[in-house]
């Protein structure tokens, strides 16, 4: 028997009202700050998500939905409607789906808690960009063009605002390769941004002692063999299916490859603490793997794979020699 609690209960959401709307427009802020153009802005929006997350990791989602509410409101009073559906999309929806999931707990009658998996908190980020991608391409479907013909004309107005000519005289050739994978990228960066985004928050507030749930582990993150199935299915349908349901299939399984890769981040970790690496072998390496960014393809293959070798669990269960 188990008892199921969607996130532990908020007891005094009037006096924390002032803290949480306080956080919704602090998001909104960092959001505007991308509008200055300069590189400090720039990293400053990045961090957008950071209150939203804070709010509902330490008050609850419902703090965390009041939160993004609160943000969406200020960016629609000062930049209009279009800009706040834009930070309800990518900042206050995902971070109330992300902040009620993480709270989610099981209660075992014998008095065990398990909350709600790291690897599919990953699983939802994922899911939420695939999500995206598919409403913008069925959007611009129906506007007329195609999916891929309209980024590739996103491209090139990007290329003649900030003065990339040498692109432009370049011809269709580097456009079309950048824009084969541009929505997976974008979908990345973004996926990337909440995930390190939410980590920082936990990490914050449990400093503080003030966290609702413990920090995920990196030896807990684990994806299901049907997750990779699915992946595959896209990456094939992407290969072999012609024009934008081919396209969008391809860039739907570089999102979808996001979990895997931490799963084989986590079978990397699980190497190195058997090896007994320490914290030489593991800054050597990230240092590896920020030199050689390709590399990230491995784990993915890795993380794809083990579900089926288990190869952390077989380490568990050995010794060094």
């Amino acid at each position: 028997m188990l008892a199921i609690m969607p996130y532990p209960r908020c007891r005094c959401m009037s006096h924390q009202l002032p803290i949480v709307i306080a956080l919704g427009v602090g998001s909104a802020v960092l959001y505007a700050a991308a509008l200055s153009g300069n590189l400090p802005g720039i990293l400053l929006a990045y961090t957008a998500m950071l209150p939203l997350f804070a709010s509902g990791l330490w008050h609850g989602a419902q703090a965390g939905l009041i939160a993004g509410a609160a943000g969406s409101i200020a960016i629609a009073v000062v930049g209009g409607a279009m800009p706040a559906l834009l930070f309800a999309m990518t900042h206050a929806l995902p971070n109330a789906l992300l902040t009620a999931l993480a709270l989610r707990v099981q209660i075992w009658s014998d008095g065990q808690t398990y909350w709600y998996p790291p690897g599919h908190l990953l699983q939802a980020v994922s899911l939420w960009s695939v999500a995206c991608i598919a409403i913008v391409a069925l959007s611009i479907g129906m506007i007329g063009g195609g999916f891929r013909t309209g980024v590739e004309e996103l491209l090139r107005q990007m290329a003649g605002a900030f003065g990339s000519d040498w692109l432009m005289l370049a011809g269709d050739g580097p456009i079309s390769g950048f824009a084969a994978l541009l929505p997976g990228v974008i979908a990345w960066s973004w996926m990337v941004m909440a995930t390190f985004n939410g980590l920082f928050a936990q990490s914050i507030l449990r400093r503080t002692g003030v966290n609702r749930r413990p920090s995920p582990r990196m030896a807990d993150i684990g994806v299901p063999l049907g997750w990779g199935t699915a992946f595959g299915t896209a990456a094939i349908a992407g290969a072999v299916l012609p024009g934008d349901i081919g396209y969008t299939a391809a860039n739907i399984a570089i999102v979808m490859a996001y979990p895997l890769f931490f799963q084989g981040l986590s079978v990397a970790h699980a190497v190195l603490a058997y090896l007994n690496a320490g914290v030489f072998g593991f800054v050597m390496f990230y240092g590896v793997m920020l030199m050689f960014g390709w590399l990230a393809l491995g784990l993915i293959v890795v993380g794809l794979v083990e579900p089926m070798v288990r190869l952390r669990v077989r380490l568990a269960r050995s010794t060094p020699s």
